[in-house]
């Protein structure tokens, strides 16, 4: 007897415990159906081309991580007239500059010349001003004898004229003698003192002579060969300038031809290749689109709610999912209302295919992928955790 009311207080419990189960899923807010979904993100074509073969292809379905590569894409028939002409400015800009080398060269020689024969003519003047002025005081050597010779005869007539033994036009011829001395030495004074004037001149770098006064003809020539010269330079400075430019304007062009020419495509996200659309060998134009990525990073739940379960909830409202097949509930937040507007979306699987009911919410959900694949597809149920009152 006492083991019969045992046997029927464990069914009594197992059986209340069996129907608490369905009867607490009445007091839960939960949805209708429920979905694992992901954001689509999509891979267009940067340039125009032909998509390009090999081995490594990937199939729908394939996993893909930031940076993998997912398509190449080829175009022969890029425009290279911009590069050619690039080329072209930078050939001509270094022809310019080679022909002001040769140019500057041809002055330098020239200068070299003109300095050679100014400095020539500069020693040959020396030394014609040196034996100048030597036979300028040899002359004034001689006339100061003279002047010194008439001046003592000059004494000794006056002294001879005074006695009576000399006529007055001795003496006048005497005194004629002297000052015609003392005219040549003076004579001879000034000659010194301008060619000691032109010495001077020529030993700073200046020419100064009898027959001109500024500076002979080869240094006239040499001035101009300076002022050709700092002209190239200047010249020659600038035309740097246009080949640095030149070379900055063909690295841009061949930057842009690269570019153009060929790109490759890489997976911005990690998740699953959803959808290809194109193929090897394919022209494709720049915009069109030709690779859809499941974004596995962000998982997110689409789930179909009655109007009044819709009603009371709201953003960022704590929810949970759960597998339909069970295991461990999965936390999230409900990140989208949409309610029954066709809202647009990037979806991999539209809301609208929940057709239970009309009101449709999105709940962010951590934990739904795994092993680096999205559970896209795969059903379950939330459950809304509405705050107490």
């Amino acid at each position: 007897m006492k083991s019969r009311l045992i046997k029927s207080a464990l069914g009594l419990a197992l059986v209340a415990a069996v129907g608490w189960m369905p009867a607490q899923r009445l007091f839960q807010v939960s949805s209708v159906e429920a979905v694992v979904n992901a954001r689509l993100v999509t891979v267009r074509s940067p340039i125009n081309g032909i998509v390009a073969g090999g081995p490594g292809v990937l199939q729908v379905g394939d996993a893909v991580s930031p940076g993998k590569s997912l398509l190449s894409i080829e175009n022969a028939r890029i425009d290279r007239s911009a590069i050619n002409a690039a080329i072209d400015r930078l050939q001509q800009a270094k022809d310019d500059r080679s022909a002001l080398d040769i140019r500057l060269e041809g002055q330098k020689s020239l200068q070299g010349d003109l300095q050679a024969r100014i400095a020539a003519f500069r020693s040959n003047r020396v030394r014609l001003i040196e034996a100048q002025t030597n036979e300028a005081e040899a002359r004034l050597a001689s006339a100061l004898a003279v002047e010194e010779r008439a001046s003592a005869s000059l004494e000794r007539h006056a002294k001879l004229s005074g006695q009576g033994y000399l006529s007055n036009a001795t003496e006048d011829d005497t005194r004629r003698d002297m000052t015609v001395a003392q005219a040549g030495a003076d004579e001879a004074r000034a000659q010194i003192a301008a060619l000691a004037v032109e010495a001077n001149a020529l030993r700073a770098g200046h020419f100064f002579g009898d027959s001109y006064n500024d500076e002979p003809q080869s240094a006239h020539r040499l001035d101009e060969v300076n002022q050709t010269i700092a002209v190239l330079d200047g010249e020659i400075g600038l035309q740097e300038q246009r080949i640095a430019s030149a070379q900055a304007a063909l690295q841009r062009a061949e930057e842009a031809f690269a570019v153009a020419s060929k790109a490759q495509l890489v997976a911005p996200v990690n998740g699953q290749l959803w959808e290809m659309l194109t193929a090897p060998g394919e022209q494709v134009i720049e915009g069109q689109d030709l690779a859809r990525l499941l974004d596995c990073s962000k998982t997110v739940v689409t789930a179909a709610v009655s109007e009044s379960v819709y009603n009371g909830l709201t953003l960022g409202m704590p929810a949970s999912f759960t597998f339909s097949e069970g295991g461990a509930a999965l936390a999230g937040r409900i990140v989208q209302l949409t309610g029954v507007s066709p809202a647009s979306s990037n979806f991999a699987i539209m809301p609208s295919a929940l057709t239970k009911e009309s009101y449709r919410v999105a709940v962010a959900v951590d934990g739904a992928s795994k092993s680096g694949s999205c559970a896209v597809g795969r059903t379950g149920r939330v459950v809304f955790e509405k705050p107490t009152a």
